[in-house]
């Protein structure tokens, strides 16, 4: 398959990706929060720690009561779509996350601790100043800095 073509096709399911995301999103009660931290860079150095610690706190927004838009349910098919390649998945910004947030349907982002040793999310802070997104930090992980962020964008 020709470079031109594997682009497009990657382009084609990272969009048809992102808006099973915002349908997924549409059925969440308002207000929506996404959290942000390293996944693929930055963070801990590893993945599986990076997820770990995202997966740890959307669970327990989750049990709590809290709409989350979950990213890492997604990160598998993410994967199979971009393959193996060296550097950093960009297109995942470009053709997942950017439709998502420029959809309206995240009404909050919270940033964990690490947050800024992190690409993607380093774009995603960024990309939400730039829409308007209300963003929050998480300093210390604790149970009130969630409660107080989700009582403020319920407001």
């Amino acid at each position: 398959m020709s470079q031109p073509q594997q682009k497009n096709d990657y382009v084609e399911k990272l969009t048809t990706l992102a808006q099973q995301a915002i349908s997924d999103i549409s059925n969440l009660s308002f207000p929506v929060i996404q959290f942000c931290g390293p996944i693929s860079t930055g963070g801990f150095g590893n993945t599986t720690e990076n997820i770990d610690c995202l997966i740890s706190v959307i669970n327990f927004a989750k049990k709590r009561g809290f709409s989350v838009f979950d990213q890492i349910s997604y990160e598998r098919r993410l994967d199979r779509i971009l393959g193996k390649h060296d550097g950093y998945d960009y297109p995942i910004l470009d053709y997942f996350y950017k439709p998502i947030y420029s959809s309206g349907k995240i009404n909050g982002v919270v940033f964990l601790p690490l947050w800024q040793s992190s690409i993607g999310s380093n774009w995603e802070h960024e990309y939400a100043k730039t829409l308007g997104i209300p963003i929050f930090y998480i300093e210390n992980m604790t149970s009130s800095e969630i409660d107080n962020i989700y009582k403020i964008l319920k407001k």
